[in-house]
């Protein structure tokens, strides 16, 4: 009798800790699909950018998520979780040449090309890849005739030019340095000021995902933060 209570409470404990399991998984789910949900990367809404009707009509998957990801037959599972798009090609792009002050945080030119994450945002915003090529699919409709301020820098598809947009794929200070116009934020485990994520094998690489959640936040631009008051600069850089 012991032994059928005991297997009866196990089954009943092991079903609900089951429906436990399933609630959160759908509440996570369900979160991250509202958080992205109704965002300028929300490829499933039928809206344009600018938030008219009629928009998204190359997106026939009726997914929000597979326009970048697939949980099977990745395209590129090495450059990004599960990537489902082309990755740009582009290796030449005319990057940000500061001219700073000697000794201080960033000191030199920006040589690096873009790495990384960076490389995945380009895929779309530089020009060169059609923005419904995913799935193994080649398309024909260029980003900037869906958004004409999408593509970023200037003549970006054409020439590579990013020299006057902020610097990616360059290593953030892990302290900071003498004081001078750009003395940063220090890094602290992979974070500035603990809100800005920082990438790399070492969690040190600035890129564009530092600034911008691909995935939204509530905020214009995708940024992570409100930038009212340069708030957004002023979680780096110190002024």
């Amino acid at each position: 009798m012991n032994t059928l209570i005991s297997g009866q409470g196990n089954r009943l404990l092991a079903t609900l800790l089951s429906g436990l399991l399933m609630a959160m998984v759908t509440l996570f789910s369900t979160s991250a699909m509202a958080q992205i949900a109704g965002t300028a990367h929300d490829f499933n809404d039928g809206l344009f950018a600018d938030g008219s009707a009629g928009g998204d009509t190359w997106n026939t998957s009726g997914e929000i998520c597979v326009v970048c990801h697939t949980p099977h037959s990745a395209i590129s599972p090495t450059d990004g979780p599960l990537w489902n798009r082309d990755i740009t090609a582009v290796t030449n792009y005319t990057m940000y040449a500061p001219n700073t002050t000697p000794g201080s945080d960033i000191d030199g030119t920006f040589a690096g090309q873009p790495t990384g994450v960076s490389r995945l945002c380009l895929s779309c915003h530089d020009g060169t890849i059609a923005i419904d090529s995913f799935g193994g699919a080649t398309g024909t409709i260029m980003i900037d005739t869906i958004n004409a301020n999408a593509n970023i820098g200037e003549g970006v598809g054409i020439n590579g030019d990013l020299s006057n947009d902020h610097p990616v794929a360059f290593t953030f200070p892990a302290t900071t340095g003498p004081l001078g116009d750009d003395e940063l934020q220090p890094n602290s485990g992979g974070l500035v000021n603990g809100i800005m994520p920082l990438f790399g094998t070492t969690q040190d690489q600035m890129e564009c995902a530092s600034c911008h959640d691909v995935h939204g936040t509530g905020f214009a631009y995708l940024l992570r933060v409100e930038n009212t008051d340069s708030a957004l600069c002023l979680t780096c850089h110190i002024k």
